[in-house]
């Protein structure tokens, strides 16, 4: 048997993902993004040492962490996602300064977040070639980095970083649990 000199298969044009994708909190879409977003599942391995080891050695392997992560960059900001882009901040109608009509203060270093601080069901959508989707998706999240760099005559650009994080209230949830999911979906 030959060996194909092409990755191209019957199946290739349905698994194609299409388009820069969409991100959700729960039902609500995040915001506009730039370009596309990343998914990056931060798997470390960690490999069992012994003396007179010479190379990696199979089944000696194991997972270490888990990291996962969603980034892009976001080009509104609301004040729905500036509460989401700090969580923990002490929202207020009106600033300090005269005409501001709301204000947010971030939250003191050294706090810790409440439960209602994390991100619930965030969801990175990609439409597939066949019509359906697939989804990277964080029942638990943190946007845990931003910047906001502007340059004239151009959208401001606020990088985000959204970290997965696992809910140790779920009933069953272990440490070692990945704290998050890749599905397929029929529709959105």
């Amino acid at each position: 048997m030959t060996a194909p000199l092409t990755g191209f298969t019957a199946t290739f044009p349905s698994d194609v993902l299409v388009d820069s994708g969409v991100l959700y909190v729960g039902a609500t879409v995040f915001g506009a993004f730039q370009g596309g977003l990343k998914f990056d599942p931060g798997v470390e391995y960690a490999s069992v040492t012994f003396d007179g080891k010479r190379s990696a050695v199979t089944r000696l392997d194991r997972k270490a962490m888990q990291s996962p992560k969603i980034t892009g960059t976001l080009i509104q900001m609301s004040t729905v996602n500036v509460g989401q882009i700090e969580p923990g901040a002490e929202v207020t109608p009106t600033g300090e300064w005269p005409g501001a009509t709301a204000s947010y203060l971030p939250m003191r270093a050294g706090s810790f977040l409440s439960a209602g601080d994390y991100l619930v069901d965030v969801r990175a959508i990609w439409l597939r070639g066949n019509g359906a989707f697939v989804q990277v998706r964080f029942p638990s999240a943190l946007l845990t980095k931003y910047d906001v760099t502007s340059q004239d005559g151009q959208e401001v650009a606020i990088g985000v970083e959204i970290e997965a994080r696992l809910d140790m209230t779920v009933a069953g949830a272990n440490v070692g649990d990945a704290p998050y999911r890749i599905e397929y979906l029929a529709s959105v």
